[in-house]
């Protein structure tokens, strides 16, 4: 990345170069000592958030270099300014919406990948590099820069052949505008047609070496029934060639924040490192190996993706189909034709449904009538129960220094036996004992394990995981299929939750960011060139932008997730600026007195190099995150992807379509003004 801009300049320019780039480092670094605390440790979202801010701000260098030796020093001083000024602070604005309000941070994706990172300190490299590039900048410049000597080279052999091949393909693309831009628009249109036909996720799967599986068994199942049943699962796990280790929680306490019962077992699974399958095939094989076991429903998740879900939506499961209404028994019902339905589907994998009847209890009735007749209270009765079947401390006993209660009660065996229970005398007021089955009804029933509830009203929820399919489209389905084929009474509803919840409120949120951020650049351009129609040519290179990055994606078999909406925010802010220094230095050259013609072919050759070299730093920057296969490289992925594809498209427009389509606006809009 470091060799990219030093070896596309001349010699001559090359000291001058790698002094600029150091500057613009500094720029880029001084971030972690005004904004990071002192404890800020330099993680991957930091550094690629640096390499952006590099790759972004190198471009610049390369106009002020140009500037700088075509002109004076005073006058440079001025167009250096001019150049980097407003490219600088469209990027700015390009990026304030992420980061003010802490938009990311609101969705708690800090602890997914801290994308929310990349952008505030791309923000905070830029402005750095604003405040330089405006002070430090022009008065090194005017130290170090020297008027090109006659018959010298400008650059180097590769851009100079380059050159050569671009020059007749861009008079060719001036020559025949409407083709070209036929053929823009012939490629743009179709593939934003692609974009939205492609699967859409909350965040990328991260390889945490771990996977995290949550075993449900029936509510009635006793506690050594669920510890026989897990220990079958451990070993089944133990024996897949990948598992490390395997290690199990059952239940959790009632003082937690989120208790559990102790039919619910949370199995963490840690893998090998060394691995010849990845996670999505261990999932399956996993899947495979407990569909045997009897009574036991799993989920498959991760430690810190359980973590973030739970956080977000209350729930582990990718998906949460909710059913509202007053009556258990109704919504038991429903859940289970809702479970129905959903099986059905492609790509739904782990159904379970939420067990709210069936557990068994032993239901006391007291008979007030009976009770009155022979003396005694209701209270009595179920202070009789009561002991009889929890126990009542009566005293204590000490055994050396040790204490220990006296507790009266039934024992284990006769406990669960209705006509031990029955036959439990309790005596009168007047002395007489009267056995329990005479004063109340006892029977055994089945009744709701637990009661869930929100915004006030029950509800009972189906989960399922997304298998072989983006979570966007399952659930897209899944709402399909419920609300064609489910009957719901009058007073019941339902809605769906889960991780496919939170993709939809951080998908929203950054559909804004971006929907605000284009408004706000374009105001900022609208301004800068006092030209509407400059100011729209430009924000047409960001269509444009975006169809390498889509054609990325299907390639590369990614969704739409946080990840490359955020690598989307990035390209358009990089493709903007570009466009808008192109625009700059056309009105320059105009300025000089040079027809539009030469003018725009001019400064489209004169954007050869800052262009590719804006892009090689760029790719070369982001290409590890593709080539290597590293543990949490997974979150950045898709942001590498789209900015690699983006930028080679944005590329290619800038240096062929920017030019044809300016000069065939610009000459419209003058010969419309005359």
């Amino acid at each position: 990345m470091y060799a990219a801009p030093v070896l596309l300049h001349s010699p001559r320019e090359r000291g001058t170069t790698a002094l600029a780039i150091h500057g613009l480092a500094v720029a880029a670094l001084m971030p972690a000592f005004l904004w990071l605390a002192p404890e800020t440790s330099w993680d991957r979202p930091e550094l690629l958030a640096a390499l952006l801010a590099l790759a972004v701000i190198a471009d610049f260098h390369d106009a002020t270099l140009n500037t700088g030796i075509r002109f004076d020093a005073g006058m440079a001083l001025a167009l250096i300014a001019l150049a980097i000024a407003g490219p600088l602070a469209a990027l700015l604005v390009d990026l304030f919406p992420m980061v003010v309000g802490g938009l990311l941070r609101r969705q708690k994706l800090i602890r997914a990948g801290n994308l929310a990172n990349v952008a505030a300190y791309g923000w905070k490299a830029i402005a750095a590099a604003l405040v330089l590039s405006l002070s430090v900048v022009p008065v090194v410049g005017e130290l170090v820069l020297r008027p090109k000597k006659a018959g010298a080279h400008d650059d180097v052999w590769l851009i100079r052949q380059i050159k050569v091949v671009y020059a007749p393909a861009l008079d060719w693309c001036l020559r025949h505008r409407k083709t070209v831009m036929a053929l823009a628009v012939a490629i743009t249109v179709p593939a934003l047609v692609v974009a939205t036909r492609i699967g859409s996720d909350f965040m990328p799967k991260l390889d945490e070496g771990a996977l995290l599986l949550q075993t449900v068994l029936p509510p009635e199942a006793s506690l050594e029934e669920v510890d026989r049943l897990n220990h079958r699962i451990e070993d089944l796990l133990r024996e897949i060639p990948e598992v490390d280790d395997v290690v199990r929680r059952t239940g959790r306490a009632e003082a937690t924040e989120d208790p559990m019962p102790h039919t619910m077992s949370d199995v963490l699974v840690v893998l090998k490192d060394e691995r010849s399958r990845t996670i999505e095939e261990l999932e399956d094989v996993m899947r495979e190996r407990l569909r045997p076991v009897p009574g036991v429903t799993t989920l498959f998740t991760t430690p810190l993706g359980m973590r973030i879900d739970e956080g977000l939506g209350g729930t582990p499961a990718d998906i949460s189909v909710r059913i509202f209404g007053p009556d258990l028994d109704e919504l038991a019902k429903l859940a289970g034709r809702a479970q129905q339905l959903m099986g059905g589907i492609n790509g739904v994998s782990d159904l379970r449904v939420e067990q709210v009847t069936g557990l068994p209890q032993l239901r006391i009735a007291v008979d007030r009538a009976a009770t009155a007749r022979v003396g005694l209270s209701p209270g009595d009765v179920v202070r009789a129960v009561r002991i009889a079947l929890v126990g009542e401390e009566e005293s204590e006993i000490w055994v050396g220094q040790r204490r220990f209660d006296l507790v009266v009660r039934l024992p284990d065996e006769r406990k669960n036996d209705v006509n031990a229970i029955g036959s439990l005398f309790i005596d009168s007021h007047e002395g007489t004992r009267i056995p329990l089955s005479q004063l109340a009804s006892i029977e055994r029933a089945f009744g709701p394990g637990a009661i869930r509830r929100e915004a006030g009203s029950r509800r009972v929820a189906v989960e399922a995981s997304a298998s072989g399919r983006d979570l966007g489209s399952v659930a897209r389905d899944i709402q399909e299929t419920l609300q064609r084929d489910l009957q719901l009474p009058q007073g019941y509803f339902f809605n769906i939750g889960g991780r496919v919840e939170s993709q939809a409120r951080a998908s929203q949120a950054l559909r804004t960011a971006i929907a605000l951020a284009l408004f706000a650049v374009f105001l900022l351009l609208y301004f800068a060139l006092d030209s509407f129609t400059e100011a729209t040519v430009i924000l047409v290179t960001i269509p444009v932008a975006f169809v390498g990055g889509i054609a990325g994606l299907l390639l590369a078999g990614e969704t739409w997730n946080v990840s490359s909406l955020v690598g989307l925010i990035g390209l358009f802010g990089i493709a903007v600026q570009n466009s808008l220094v192109l625009v700059t230095q056309t009105r320059g050259l105009r300025a000089e007195g040079r027809s539009l013609f030469d003018a725009v072919r001019e400064a489209s050759i004169g954007r050869v190099r800052p262009k590719l070299m804006t892009a090689a730093t760029a790719i070369l920057g982001l290409l590890p995150l593709l080539v290597l296969q590293l543990h949490g490289t997974e979150i950045e992925r898709p942001l590498a992807i789209v900015m690699i594809g983006g930028l080679v498209t944005s590329t290619l427009f800038t240096l062929l379509v920017l030019p044809a389509l300016y000069l065939t606006v610009t000459r419209t809009s003058t010969a419309h003004a005359a």
